[in-house]
């Protein structure tokens, strides 16, 4: 008896390590994804007052109430924004003046979305982006981060800020696990390395009022 329960400790051991290792990779994966939606909602944001829409849910774009299959914004063979999908009612790209400035976004017609069917039969969900002199930095990355921390401004006054070489929210120097605007839709984590968990409060307009910090276990 003795015998097999010490073979038994080592196998539930390992079943329990794998169980582990599968937790941690899922929660790293999640982390990824919401970060990624929020790249993406701050990339399209440029795009909203002229009638295309990014899903963080469905991190796909809309184009009135259609879903978008392909997107395009081209200034020029080396600096553009593509998006192509396998699926969805509506290809569009941005039309643009001569200064560089969005003026309207099109779908194209519909012979030139059937001709681009064939082509978007293997099309991963991945965005592919070059910089360019209007909208974009070299670095993509940093671009986004940038505008995350324009945004969080709002929440200084509060003790909430945003770092952009961590890419991570501070709440009075410390770094905050999960951090909730849950009027705007907007989330930040979560993240395992900190207990911090800060909600935001508006009052019966929407303004940002507050913030309830919750430092507990």
């Amino acid at each position: 008896m003795n015998i097999k329960k010490t073979r038994i400790v080592p196998i539930c051991f390992v079943f329990l390590l794998l169980a582990v290792i599968a937790c941690t990779w899922f929660l790293k994966t999640t982390q990824d994804t919401r970060r990624q939606k929020i790249e993406y909602a701050n990339i399209f944001e440029v795009y909203t007052p002229f009638g295309l829409l990014y899903s963080e849910r469905e991190s796909r774009l809309y184009y009135g109430d259609e879903l978008v299959r392909y997107f395009e914004d081209i200034i020029n063979t080396d600096h553009y924004l593509k998006w192509p999908n396998q699926n969805g009612t509506v290809d569009v790209y941005v039309e643009r003046n001569a200064a560089g400035e969005i003026i309207s976004i099109k779908p194209f017609n519909q012979q030139e979305f059937i001709d681009r069917t064939s082509s978007l039969k293997t099309a991963g969900h991945d965005l592919e982006i070059t910089n360019n002199i209007d909208g974009y930095t070299s670095d993509v990355e940093e671009m986004v981060k940038e505008r995350i921390s324009e945004e969080y401004e709002i929440y200084r006054q509060y003790g909430l800020t945003y770092n952009i070489d961590s890419n991570r929210l501070y709440y009075e120097g410390e770094l905050v696990g999960y951090f909730e605007d849950k009027a705007i839709n907007h989330y930040f984590g979560p993240y395992e390395d900190s207990i911090i968990k800060i909600y935001a409060i508006r009052d019966k307009n929407g303004d940002l009022s507050g913030l309830d910090v919750n430092d507990t276990p």
